[in-house]
C-alpha cells in the first residue's frame, strides 16, 4: 500500500468511528482504538481530515471537526455511506474476542482474515506522518537503488514521475530528498510531503557525479537564505482549520476576529518559507483560509483559482 493510500485510509477510519458517535468521543477514547502512541499525533491526523479531496466539493464542505476541550465531534454535510455501526469500545471487544478464539487454533485462515478487517478500522500500530516514505528513502540510499517517485509540482496543479538516485534524507525544519535526477541529469531537492508515491526499483547506481559536494553547498546556502529572507503573510482562518494548518506552518495569533457570511475567522501572521508551496497549501483549504497580505500572494491565489475555474468550464 503506497503512503498516500495509507494516509487516506487512516483518515477515513476516523470519519467512520466519529460519525457513529454523534455525541462525540474524547481524545483518550479515540487513542485507545486508533493505535496512536501520543495525543499529539492523533490531533494532527484529526486536523488532516480537511485534506481529503472529494471533487466537486471543497474539503470544508465534506468534513467539519469540532473539539470543545472534552469531546471530538464530526459533522458531515454530505451523507456518507456508513458501513460500520459498532462503537470504538465494541470494535475493541470484538478484536479481543477474535484474538482469544485464535489461541484455540481453529479456523486460523478465517480468524486472520477477520482480524485484518478489524485492524483496518482500529489499527493496532501508530501511523506516523510520511514514515513509510522516509523508510523507503533510507532503504534505497543504503542499498544504492534508484527511486521512482510521483511528485506533486508545487508550481502547478499536476504531478510528474521522476527517477532519482537518492543521496541524502535532509531533515532540518522540513524534510527533503536530495538526489540525482537520472533523466534530467542534475541534482535536485524534493520535499517529502510532496511525494505522492515512492517505489524502490531494481536498478542500482554506483556513485554520484563529482559535482555533488558543490551542489550540496549551494543547496545549504539557498536553504538558509530562504529561511532568513522569508516574507510574512496575514491570513484569516476558521477555528477548526487553524488547528491543522498550524501543523504545516507556525501560526501567530494577532487577536483580531471577524465574521464573513456567517463564518467566524481569526487573524494570524505566518512566515512564507516558499511561495509556491505556500500558495498550493492555502488553496487546499478552500474558504476556510483567506489571505489578506501580502498583495502579490493574494493575486497569485486569485489567478490560480481563475485558471482552475476556466479549465473546469472547458471540460
Amino acid at each position: 500500500m503506497n503512503p498516500s493510500t495509507k494516509r487516506a485510509l487512516s483518515k477515513l477510519n476516523l470519519i467512520r468511528l466519529l460519525s457513529e458517535n454523534p455525541e462525540g468521543l474524547s481524545l483518550e477514547e479515540l487513542q485507545k482504538v486508533t493505535g496512536h502512541k501520543s495525543i499529539t499525533s492523533l490531533k494532527q491526523e484529526l486536523g488532516e481530515l480537511y485534506m481529503i479531496e472529494m471533487y466537486p466539493y471543497t474539503p470544508s464542505d465534506c468534513v467539519e471537526i469540532d473539539f470543545d476541550g472534552e469531546k471530538v465531534k464530526i459533522k458531515l454535510p454530505i451523507a456518507l455511506n456508513q458501513n460500520f455501526p459498532l462503537t470504538p469500545a465494541e470494535w475493541s471487544l470484538l478484536r479481543e474476542l477474535v484474538q482469544k478464539h485464535k489461541s484455540l487454533g481453529k479456523n486460523s485462515e478465517q480468524i486472520e482474515s477477520i482480524l485484518k478487517k478489524i485492524n483496518t478500522v482500529i489499527p493496532s500500530e501508530e501511523w506516523s506522518l510520511f514514515e513509510d516514505t522516509k523508510s523507503s528513502i533510507i532503504e534505497s540510499i543504503q542499498s544504492k537503488k534508484i527511486l521512482e517517485i510521483m511528485y506533486w509540482k508545487r508550481s502547478g496543479q499536476e504531478s510528474e514521475k521522476r527517477k532519482i538516485a537518492p543521496w541524502i534524507l535532509w531533515e532540518e525544519s522540513d524534510s527533503y530528498l536530495l538526489g540525482y535526477d537520472v533523466e534530467k541529469e542534475s541534482f535536485r531537492a524534493f520535499r517529502v510531503d510532496c511525494i505522492l508515491k515512492i517505489t524502490i526499483t531494481e536498478e542500482g547506481f554506483d556513485s554520484l557525479p563529482d559535482s555533488a559536494g558543490e551542489w550540496l553547498n549551494g543547496f545549504k546556502q539557498l536553504f538558509n537564505e530562504t529561511k532568513n529572507a522569508s516574507q510574512t503573510a496575514n491570513i484569516w482562518v476558521t477555528e477548526s482549520a487553524s488547528f491543522h494548518l498550524n501543523q504545516k506552518m507556525k501560526l501567530n495569533p494577532t487577536g483580531k476576529t471577524k465574521t464573513l457570511a456567517g463564518i467566524d475567522y481569526y487573524e494570524f501572521s505566518t512566515e512564507i518559507k516558499e511561495t509556491g508551496w505556500f500558495v498550493q497549501t492555502i488553496l487546499g483549504y478552500g474558504k476556510s483560509v483567506l489571505v489578506s497580505a501580502p498583495l502579490e500572494i493574494k493575486e497569485m491565489i486569485l489567478e490560480r483559482i481563475n485558471s482552475i475555474t476556466e479549465v473546469r468550464l472547458i471540460h
